[in-house]
């Protein structure tokens, strides 16, 4: 029997406290990837969140596009990692699944974001999307050409001669995705 719960930004914790407290003790957790930056910033929400927990990373295909442009695609991508994740670690408590995507606002602007699902043994799933954040033009055209954003974060900032505060940050959160990846597992 499978339970799904769809949740947003403003979702409280009382879902993740549901599983949480289905265990005691040290939890065993499927992830959907082998990305060390991945794994890292999952490992200090948990930290945060004061749950144990051993981490079994696996490597697992999203079964959507290398680059999400959907909303609805991101989210397919992040229930299948967690899904296979699943499948390949034997006596898993629950399994973690983490996707980046785009998409396009009202305004047909791309903006930034993650989904995140958490399924447990008994196939109750909550899957969370993070905050978005709106792309600066020179990811908009890099989007709109068909082209990876992960292949080109070097062109953000590369030959200004005087590079903004803002701009470094713009960069870090773009290329290193921490704010929404953390996002997502929170609200999860």
């Amino acid at each position: 029997m499978t339970y799904k719960i769809r949740c947003n930004f403003s979702t409280k914790k009382a879902e993740w406290n549901k599983l949480v407290n289905k265990n005691m003790g040290i939890f065993k957790i499927a992830v959907g990837t082998t990305s060390e930056t991945k794994l890292k910033y999952l490992k200090e929400v948990l930290k945060e969140l004061e749950i144990k927990a051993k981490l079994f990373p696996v490597s697992v295909q999203s079964g959507v596009t290398e680059q999400p442009k959907t909303t609805e695609e991101t989210e397919r991508g992040s229930i299948n990692r967690a899904a296979r994740a699943a499948e390949k670690v034997e006596g898993e408590d629950f399994a973690i699944g983490v996707e980046i995507g785009y998409h396009r606002n009202k305004n047909a602007e791309y903006e930034m974001f993650c989904w995140v699902t958490i399924i447990d043994k008994d196939g109750y799933q909550i899957s969370s999307q993070s905050h978005k954040f709106l792309l600066p033009k020179y990811y908009q055209e890099v989007l709109d050409s068909n082209l990876f954003v992960n292949e080109h974060l070097d062109g953000f900032i590369k030959n200004k001669k005087k590079i903004s505060r803002a701009e470094k940050q713009i960069d870090n959160i773009v290329r290193h995705r921490k704010p929404f990846i953390e996002n997502a597992l929170k609200n999860a």
